[in-house]
C-alpha cells in the first residue's frame, strides 16, 4: 500500500510540475491601430481628443461652436512599428470623406473615417443693424448692411449670406464676409474695405429679396427683406489726365456703388469738336470702347466725354490735367 502511495504521489507531482512550466503564446495584439488623435489649433493651449472606435474603424471629433474653426489641425499617435500611408495635413470642417490608413510592421494595415461634428449654438437669430424702416432699399454695387445676431462667434467665415428673389426665386450668394465683431453683448457681422466683392453684387436685378443667413448650422430669412433698384449709372474716370493710344481700347469702369446700365453712346469732345467713340462691349461693371480713326492726336487741355445711357440723364466727365492721345 505505501508503494501504491508513493507511486501516486510522484504521478500527481510530476503531472504538477509539467502545468506549471507549460508556456501557451498569447495572441498578438493588432499594430495597425491609431492610438491617440488629438487638436490643438486651439487657444489657449485647448486640446480635443478625438473618440477613436476601433470595430466601426472611425474616428470622431466634436467642434465646439465657439472655436470658429475652419481647419482641425491634428497630431496623431499610432501603434509601435505602424506607419501611416498618409501625410498628416490640417483637415477642413466641412470635410467629408478624410481617411487614415495605418499599417503594421508585419503588413496588415487598418483604414479610419474621420468624421467631424460641428456643434452647433441652440438657436440663432439676427436683423439688420439698421431697420427704420420695414423694407431696406440697395442698387447693385452698393454696401450690404450690417446684420447684428447671436452668432457665439467671431470667424466671419463660418457665415454665409445668399439674397432671394421673392418673385423669381433666383439665388445671389454674397461673397464671404470680412468683419464679424463682439461690442459688449452685441455681434455684428459686415463687410467692410471698397472692394466691389464686398458690396451686392452688380449683376442683380431688381426686385424684392429675402436675406438668408447661414451660422453653423442654423438658417434663417431676416424679417426685413432688402429691395433692389436700379440708380443713376455712373463711371470713374482719372483726373489726373487721359493716356489714350488709337490702336489701343479703353476699358472704363463704374463708379463705386453704382453700375453701368444700356450705355448707348459715349462721346469725347476735343478743342470744341464731338468725336463719337465706339462701344464694343459692356458689363455692370467695365464697358471698352475704341477711338475713331479721325480723332487727333497730341496734348489737350480740358477734354471732355459724355455718356449717354437709355433711360437715364447723361454723365459728364471733363479732364482739368492734360490729357494725350497717341497712335499706338
Amino acid at each position: 500500500m505505501k508503494r501504491l502511495y508513493s507511486i501516486l504521489s510522484f504521478l500527481f507531482l510530476g503531472l504538477l510540475l509539467t502545468r506549471c512550466t507549460k508556456t501557451e503564446e498569447l495572441a498578438l495584439l493588432p499594430a495597425d491601430k491609431i492610438l491617440e488623435y488629438k487638436v490643438t489649433n486651439l487657444p489657449n493651449d485647448d486640446v480635443i481628443y478625438g473618440a477613436i472606435d476601433n470595430e466601426a474603424n472611425t474616428i470622431t471629433v466634436y467642434v465646439p461652436y465657439y472655436y470658429g474653426l475652419l481647419v482641425i489641425d491634428p497630431t496623431i499617435k499610432i501603434a509601435n512599428g505602424a506607419s501611416l500611408t498618409e501625410e498628416i495635413l490640417p483637415v477642413k470642417t466641412d470635410e467629408k470623406n478624410q481617411t487614415y490608413t495605418v499599417k503594421s510592421a508585419t503588413g496588415t494595415t487598418r483604414t479610419y473615417s474621420l468624421k467631424i461634428e460641428l456643434q452647433s449654438t441652440p438657436t440663432f437669430e439676427a436683423q439688420f443693424y439698421t431697420t427704420s424702416s420695414l423694407i431696406l432699399t440697395k442698387g447693385p454695387g452698393t454696401g450690404f448692411p450690417a446684420i447684428n445676431g447671436t452668432f457665439m462667434h467671431t470667424n466671419p467665415s463660418l457665415v454665409s449670406i445668399a439674397l432671394i428673389n421673392q418673385e423669381t426665386k433666383v439665388r445671389y450668394k454674397m461673397s464671404t464676409p470680412n468683419s464679424l465683431k463682439v461690442s459688449g453683448s452685441t455681434y455684428q457681422l459686415s463687410y467692410t474695405g471698397t472692394e466691389r466683392e464686398n458690396r451686392i453684387p452688380s449683376d442683380i436685378l431688381a426686385g424684392t429679396y429675402d436675406v438668408e443667413v447661414t451660422n453653423l448650422n442654423h438658417t434663417i430669412i431676416l424679417a426685413n427683406p432688402l429691395k433692389i433698384t436700379y440708380r443713376q449709372p455712373d463711371v470713374y474716370i482719372s483726373l489726373l489726365g487721359l493716356n489714350l493710344a488709337k490702336n489701343k481700347d479703353w476699358t472704363i469702369i463704374a463708379n463705386l456703388d453704382k453700375v453701368i446700365l444700356d450705355p448707348t453712346a459715349v462721346i469725347m469732345t476735343l478743342n470744341g469738336k464731338d468725336y463719337p467713340l465706339i462701344i464694343k462691349s459692356h458689363t455692370r461693371t467695365e464697358m471698352t470702347v475704341s477711338l475713331p480713326a479721325d480723332l487727333p492726336t497730341g496734348t489737350f487741355e480740358n477734354v471732355q466725354v459724355k455718356f449717354q445711357f437709355k433711360d437715364w440723364t447723361d454723365v459728364v466727365k471733363t479732364e482739368l490735367n492734360p490729357s494725350t492721345i497717341t497712335e499706338s
